[in-house]
């Protein structure tokens, strides 16, 4: 088989480059070792020049809308899918999430409304039509004043879209996985490995645990919601052990499992063209 692999741009992997490049080459390296040809893009070549001719699949890390509107056109599988990244997006994700995966109240929108009636504090300020780039993307709020001045700056920054979410107490769970397949790891998140450091303001158990299972039944359900097949992101353990998510990433950096993920990966993608 002859693969398409397109490669995330840096501007969308804020201080986890390295980690999506790993991954990346990775389950590019799988799936040759098995036997297939793969042709590396970048998002940015993918605009430019396009879908190449003869593929049989496509694995793709891209976000920007360019990049994503060229794979809608795609005739062959595509893993993850468009619609999947595009439901990963933080205002998207609010309303696809419910029933037994327990999200924090959120408000999700346009950065022209105020939120007026907000009343739950502290919460946390996201941009909403993307994933974090910068570290004033997600921001920890303690009052209303503190509010209103970040959504003026999202605006004046040009972004569109807000979500503005609870704070839950307990420890964050960083996970990773592969649709079908469950997860590949889970561990601890701290401010010293997270991509802002944000971890700080929630509690750090020195005996931190999750039952395994559950986080991963759960994680299942989402991707399975959220319409994504590679996934990851950030749960909130309660003193109880209840699963809260906070975020659900569409193919993140694998960092602490990348060998064992590619080979699930390649799975995935390979099982797309039997």
């Amino acid at each position: 088989m002859r693969y398409l692999g397109v490669s995330r741009d840096e501007l969308y992997s804020p201080n986890r480059a390295e980690g999506d490049s790993a991954v990346f080459r990775a389950v590019a390296l799988e799936l040759e070792r098995r036997g297939n040809q793969v042709i590396s893009m970048t998002e940015k070549e993918l605009v430019s020049k396009g879908i190449p001719c003869d593929i049989d699949g496509i694995f793709q890390m891209a976000r920007s809308r360019e990049a994503l509107n060229v794979l809608k056109t795609a005739s062959v599988p595509v893993t993850n899918s468009v619609w999947g990244v595009r439901n990963c997006g933080r205002s998207a994700q609010v309303g696809l999430l419910g029933g037994p995966v327990i999200i924090p109240d959120t408000v999700a929108a346009p950065i022209t409304i105020l939120p007026e009636g907000w009343r739950n504090y502290p919460c946390w300020l996201k941009r909403g039509d993307s994933h974090a780039i910068e570290q004033d993307d997600v921001q920890f709020i303690r009052e209303y004043g503190q509010l209103m001045a970040s959504i003026r700056g999202f605006a004046e920054r040009g972004i569109k879209q807000y979500v503005i979410q609870a704070h839950v107490k307990g420890w964050v769970v960083k996970f990773y996985g592969v649709r079908g397949y469950g997860l590949t790891d889970c561990y601890a998140a701290s401010a010293e490995n997270g991509k802002f450091g944000l971890e700080r303001y929630n509690d750090q158990s020195d005996q931190a645990s999750v039952d395994f299972k559950a986080l991963t039944d759960l994680a299942e359900q989402a991707a399975k919601m959220l319409e994504v097949e590679i996934y990851g992101g950030d749960a909130v353990v309660g003193p109880d052990g209840e699963i809260t998510f906070i975020d659900f990433n569409d193919w993140p950096s694998f960092r602490t499992c990348t060998v064992g993920a590619a080979q699930k990966i390649a799975d995935l993608i390979i099982s797309k063209n039997r």
